[in-house]
């Protein structure tokens, strides 16, 4: 019986670890880049609320080795993110520039 009880709280615990955060980054990530679209966008931003809130909890505990290895794995996602994030916005910028219906030929 124990052993299930402590099996179940690492299960829990690695479901909202900053290695599964790093994971759903990139897995969101890379649906971003295949599909771009507003829900991922906004699912995107809140993993890395997410990951930097965890980051904060290892410098809490002055822990900077883990602060310092999902801080830059985070950073890099992140320059990768922000990079197709302005590509994304300023395609639909330009979308909505666009008028509804075009002009007919002369």
């Amino acid at each position: 019986m124990i052993v299930w009880i402590a099996l179940a709280a690492f299960c829990l615990a690695g479901c909202d670890s900053p290695t599964g955060t790093i994971r759903e980054i990139r897995r969101n990530l890379d649906t971003f880049k295949k599909t771009p679209n507003m829900n991922t966008l906004a699912t995107l931003d809140k993993s890395f609320a997410k990951i930097d809130a965890q980051i904060k909890a290892f410098e809490a505990k002055q822990d900077a080795v883990q602060a310092d290895l999902f801080r830059r794995q985070a950073m890099t996602m992140r320059y990768e993110y922000l990079a197709t994030r302005m590509a994304f916005l300023k395609w639909c910028e330009e979308q909505n520039a666009k008028p509804a219906t075009a002009p007919p030929p002369p």
